[in-house]
């Protein structure tokens, strides 16, 4: 009986009435959810391509990431970008080469208050707003279905489309794909998100927010 009800529900998203209000209201519902979700983790995989002017450019980032408020968070990132971010809730511990490190104030770096709401980094007004369809994401803990909902702005002379998986139940953008093009230079950028885990309010383990000195890493003065 749930999943005829979870089915009729998710159908009812993507009948043909679906109109402009629709997709804004799942973009809100969104919007707040990822703004009170200020306790989650997840693994995400970012791939990046920029071409034109001659460049043809490709990139792919595997990032771990754990936030609890207040003033946690680790940020591992592998791939093309070994950067790491710790936050304790006091200090902050930062290594982007694994040659060396440096450490700050957890309370007046930005990055340690991450609600999901900072990850997704959602763009306001966008021009025009619609659902597009229905996809599935594949996630460690199972497949997930999700309404396709297709944003697009105008600043100067860049367009830009994002085209968001959006699970309707949990609110949750599980995959992102954004489109930027530049009339002017030609040149085209594609950035993919996409999660392959996710939890909210887990029970994280002590060594979470523990930061580890990389192997041969020298302490650095904090860039100004």
């Amino acid at each position: 009986m749930h999943r005829l009800f979870s089915t009729a529900l998710l159908a009812s998203l993507l009948a043909p009435a679906q109109n402009l209000e629709d997709a804004k209201e799942l973009l809100r519902k969104v919007q707040s959810t990822a703004e009170s979700t200020r306790n989650w983790r997840a693994d995400v995989v970012e791939r990046s391509q920029i071409s034109g002017g001659g460049m043809n450019l490709q990139a792919e980032v595997r990032i771990k990431i754990a936030a609890q408020a207040p003033l946690k968070m680790s940020r591992k990132n592998s791939g093309a970008d070994q950067t790491l971010l710790v936050c304790d809730g006091a200090k902050t511990f930062y290594s982007g080469d694994g040659h060396s490190y440096y450490r700050g104030e957890a309370r007046v770096t930005p990055q340690c208050d991450f609600p999901l709401s900072k990850f997704y980094e959602l763009d306001n007004n966008p021009a025009t707003t619609s659902v597009v369809g229905r996809d599935h994401v594949q996630l460690s803990e199972g497949d997930r279905e999700c309404v396709l909902v297709r944003a697009t702005w105008k600043h100067a002379t860049v367009n830009t489309v994002r085209t968001m998986c959006i699970d309707p139940f949990s609110a949750l953008i599980l995959r992102d794909v954004a489109e930027s093009e530049d009339e002017k230079t030609g040149i085209r950028m594609v950035h993919t998100t996409a999660f392959t885990s996710y939890e909210s309010n887990p029970t994280f383990p002590p060594d979470t927010f523990r930061f580890s000195v990389p192997s041969g890493a020298v302490e650095a003065k904090p860039p100004i």
